[in-house]
């Protein structure tokens, strides 16, 4: 009798991933495991077969979402997605083409010198308020809300009310269904108006591009909605920020290092991506969405069945000593880097441009500005989220 593990019942400890899958990916790579809510699944925890697995046209996401309550999760609530990751190609590949295709690194960059430009003028503010500050409050969340913002087309007085209305609709728990229900409908009440606007007066802006898909048949109104709520919203690169900053911080000779080659910033951030877990240990967000088998697979000797449920862990993934040395190290010098922090497959996140800027900059402005940069409490006084999509520190305070 295979056993059945006990999974995503414990809280996430900072940035360490569980013991278990270390555990898993030297015994048992396809593990059988049991989550707080809904049915039982198959953990997938070794890099190579969890790239195989968001790489299956054979593995649906559809007919997760379709499953509602059945579908493994740690949250009472069924599953909530945004609107790409709850369908599979070709479907998915009409959606996708409409953002991906606005945020590809040659629409990205041109952003660059205004994110910059924000960046800059958080941390006047920082500045102006005196040490210590809160790196989270009032930088972290506020400069991917603002750049959402800019390549959507939101005026900027709008902005930083999505910061506000994103939490709940991230929790996994403290939340009711009727709390989340209400902030959806006044959220799709925005964007209805907004894309109302942009259809009398379009602009060169990503709203715009969908409100004319729209026009011309290519996307629903639900579809364009629901795609920038998801981009609105979203608090993964919020949270990378303030995960990535944390990482510095705590591990000073990695940060004298790249304090002294500025010039490689951009390697440091992939192994920062690498290194920090973007979701608690539970299968949604950065952690690898949940598939459906639709035919009988076997993967590394384990006969999956047709309409069981598979849990790709890109936490364990990006941890896997069989492709990267020392894993467990922080080493922003290393090369290659084969993470997945942002996916694999038809569902790898469409945003990753835009990320990987926002956090390079993030980066750049927030070491180059304050030199001196450190903790104003001790680490183990640093707060973390606690049952949310993703994984961060609550509040970050520095002095300089």
């Amino acid at each position: 009798m295979r056993k059945v593990h006990r999974y995503a019942f414990d809280p996430s400890d900072r940035l360490e991933p569980t013991p278990l899958y270390a555990k898993l990916r030297s015994e048992e790579p396809i593990a059988r495991v049991k989550l707080p809510h809904g049915e039982e699944g198959w953990l997938v925890t070794r890099h190579e077969s969890v790239k195989k697995v968001l790489g299956d046209p054979r593995l649906s996401r559809a007919a997760v979402v379709a499953a509602g309550e059945r579908a493994p999760r740690s949250s009472i609530n069924p599953l909530r997605v945004n609107p790409m990751s709850a369908v599979d190609p070709p479907e998915l590949a009409r959606r996708r083409k409409f953002v991906a295709g606005g945020l590809t690194r040659n629409r990205v960059e041109p952003y660059r010198p205004r994110t910059q430009e924000i960046a800059n003028e958080l941390i006047d503010d920082m500045i102006a308020a005196g040490p210590p500050g809160d790196v989270i409050e009032s930088f972290s969340t506020r400069l991917p809300v603002m750049m959402s913002g800019e390549v959507l087309g939101v005026p900027r007085s709008d902005r930083i009310q999505f910061r506000d209305w994103g939490p709940p609709l991230m929790s996994q728990a403290g939340y009711t269904k009727q709390e989340i229900d209400d902030i959806y409908v006044r959220l799709r009440g925005y964007i209805r108006s907004l894309a109302a606007r942009k259809r009398e007066h379009p602009e060169d802006d990503l709203l715009s591009t969908f409100v004319q898909a729209q026009a011309e048949g290519q996307l629903t109104e639900d579809e364009v909605v629901s795609t920038a709520i998801a981009l609105l919203v979203n608090d993964a690169t919020a949270n990378q920020i303030g995960s990535c900053l944390y990482l510095l911080l705590t591990h000073t000779d990695q940060l004298a290092w790249l304090r002294s080659n500025m010039s490689q910033l951009t390697k440091a951030v992939e192994e920062l991506l690498r290194f920090a877990p973007l979701a608690p240990d539970v299968p949604v967000g950065g952690q690898g969405h949940i598939r459906m088998a639709m035919e009988d697979i076997e993967l590394e000797g384990v006969l999956i069945r047709a309409g069981e449920y598979i849990l790709p862990s890109i936490i364990s993934a990006n941890r896997d000593e069989r492709v990267f040395v020392n894993a467990d190290k922080l080493d922003l010098t290393r090369t290659p880097n084969r993470h997945i922090a942002f996916g694999h497959g038809a569902h790898r996140c469409p945003g990753e441009k835009l990320g990987r800027m926002e956090i390079q900059v993030a980066m750049a402005s927030l070491l180059t500005r304050f030199p001196s940069l450190r903790l104003a409490v001790p680490v183990d006084e640093v707060p973390w989220k606690k049952d949310m999509a993703s994984r961060g520190p609550e509040k970050l305070l520095v002095a300089w």
